[in-house]
């Protein structure tokens, strides 16, 4: 389709070239068997793109897993029934909770659908957000394809933001920043196919931006304007009436969802539920405003650019990347604000809201924010219609022969290859006896990594009555030493 005719409603019956693939367009219903053929790949296409990306991000890891403190934690509350699950946020690294419990319920329903094809190993937890990961990732290429008419722009930018080492070693862990960013990704795919204002599309939206914030509290960078761009469109337009029903729609879906941590707040006044860090690095930036940091917010955002999606290369000229871009896909979506919001805007105020931070950057925070990123490039770097179908593709044939370095990348970060014996030995010890008095490894374990774990999870226990102290080889062999009785 024409880049303008992408920003606004096109009838269904009504032919336009795509602007970046060749693709011949929508054709008509009951038409030929190329109109068919068209459909299937475009079933096909993201039903390939699921298959590999969930095979990626789950490979290895029952041998791998990453099982630390924060892990064991997060796998309890999984296995414990549904009314100990807290209704409220979950563990804040910045003080408080998080704006709402959808973490822990994902994780509770994952180990009930994925746990017992794992004997509810932690491990399951992983394959799990891997496959939501996944299923987004679908989503989001399926939706760039359609609204730009570009499955090779598609498939790199989808490729660029699933592959980034950083995010699938973190996928493949128990923990919330990746299920932030599968529901932001969600959020976008719904954005990108939704041409027209379409307030269930605008709820779905949303409700999927909203639950991104609760898994972790950077998002709101990213969903604080998208959310916003659906009432400002209508505004903008002169719409008042469906502007107030645009309003209405988020403001029921926004407090329909955080009902739980309101209601958990209103209980627990006196717990440290708000975010007390954040709270004080607001607070003090705004009454010294010389302590806001828009430089070094730039300066991190970049770099955490580069190191999420070009890893593992570097790129030195990031920052400069991220201006040009951002201006010139500015200019390319200037009449459709809403998809200026998805991409650009959200970088301009993530930058403006950790200009507030006082402490150090951590890459992570920026893992929401990278689709959106890697969307405001690609839209950019094809701008030039006469030479977008080429960049595209080149960009397709880029991501593609990164895959094994990539892959090859993740593998070596946030993994524990003594996780496999682990295993083995706690499933042995299981087999021979119930109870043991110790659990002991020839091998070193990460201090916060409880060596009884697996074991208890397995259904085994471990007391002071037991007649056996267990220790587990580097192979996971065990070998069995009774309790002296004197």
């Amino acid at each position: 389709m024409r880049f303008r005719a992408a920003l606004s409603p096109t009838p269904r019956d009504v032919y336009t070239p795509s602007v970046c693939s060749g693709d011949p367009g929508p054709w008509r219903a009951g038409g030929s068997g190329l109109a068919d053929h068209s459909r299937l790949w475009r079933i096909a296409a993201p039903a390939v793109v699921f298959a590999y990306l969930t095979f990626i991000r789950t490979r290895g890891i029952s041998q791998t897993f990453w099982l630390l403190g924060d892990q064991i934690l997060y796998w309890r509350i999984a296995l414990g029934s549904w009314h100990e699950i807290p209704i409220g946020g979950g563990f804040s690294s910045v003080g408080g909770t998080t704006l709402g419990p959808v973490f822990f319920w994902t994780l509770w329903v994952i180990r009930h659908l994925v746990g017992p094809w794992t004997q509810n190993l932690p491990h399951a937890g992983g394959i799990g957000l891997g496959i939501i990961q996944s299923a987004a990732d679908a989503c989001l290429f399926a939706a760039i394809w359609k609204r730009f008419g570009a499955p090779l722009l598609a498939l790199a930018v989808t490729l660029v933001v699933a592959t980034a080492p950083y995010d699938m070693a973190l996928t493949a862990t128990i923990w919330n920043p990746p299920l932030s960013v599968a529901l932001m990704k969600l959020s976008l795919a719904v954005v990108l196919f939704d041409t027209g204002s379409s307030l269930r599309a605008q709820g779905t939206a949303t409700a999927a931006a909203m639950l991104a914030v609760q898994a972790h509290s950077s998002a709101i960078f990213v969903a604080g304007p998208l959310i916003a761009s659906f009432t400002a469109r209508e505004a903008f337009a002169r719409r008042w009436n469906r502007a107030l029903r645009s309003a209405a729609v988020s403001a029921a879906v926004i407090l329909l969802l955080e009902l739980p941590f309101l209601i958990n707040l209103a209980i627990h006044r006196s717990s440290g539920v708000a975010p007390v860090v954040v709270v004080d690095n607001l607070s003090y930036a705004v009454a010294h405003p010389q302590a806001i940091r828009p430089v070094a917010s730039f300066r991190a955002l970049a770099n955490a650019c580069a190191f999420i999606l070009v890893r593992p290369w570097t790129f030195a000229w990031t920052g400069l990347v991220l201006v040009l871009s951002s201006l010139l896909t500015a200019w390319r979506l200037r009449r459709d604000l809403v998809l200026l919001c998805a991409t650009v805007v959200p970088l301009v105020c993530t930058v403006a809201g950790f200009s507030f931070w006082q402490r150090p950057y951590d890459n992570y925070w920026y893992l929401v924010v990278a689709p959106s990123a890697a969307l405001t490039v690609a839209l950019a770097l094809t701008a030039w219609r006469p030479a977008a179908t080429v960049v595209a593709a080149a960009l397709a044939v880029a991501a593609v022969a990164a895959q094994p370095a990539r892959i090859a990348d993740a593998m070596t970060i946030h993994r524990l290859p003594q996780y496999r014996p682990l295993v083995r030995g706690s499933v042995a010890i299981r087999r021979y006896t119930a109870d043991v008095r110790s659990i002991r490894t020839e091998f070193t374990l990460p201090d916060s990594t409880d060596s009884t774990f697996l074991f208890r999870v397995l259904g085994g226990r471990v007391t002071p009555q037991a007649q056996y102290h267990a220790t587990i080889g580097p192979t996971g062999s065990v070998t069995f030493t009774p309790v002296s009785k004197h």
